[in-house]
């Protein structure tokens, strides 16, 4: 499994959260409700609970690879 990452978010959050991410699934059991949302083009999972608490679930960002670089490379032909 890959690393993910969590962190608690309060009422506002939430609400800002799911006003500004186009929801892909939500699916409610009893008082907590679970979305699937595209934020920022990443998957996250959001677990809402009763009062207003709620956890944000993600992979965190992709760090660019980092590539040795090659320097210039004299032929054999050349010499």
């Amino acid at each position: 499994m890959k690393d993910i990452a969590w962190r608690s978010i309060d009422r506002q959050e939430l609400a800002d959260l799911l006003k500004n991410s186009p929801t892909v699934i939500a699916k409610a059991v009893r008082e907590t409700t679970v979305y699937r949302l595209q934020h920022e083009n990443r998957e996250i999972l959001v677990i809402a609970a009763p009062g207003g608490a709620a956890i944000v679930i993600e992979r965190p960002p992709r760090q660019p690879r980092r590539r040795r670089q090659v320097g210039h490379v004299v032929s054999r032909a050349s010499r």
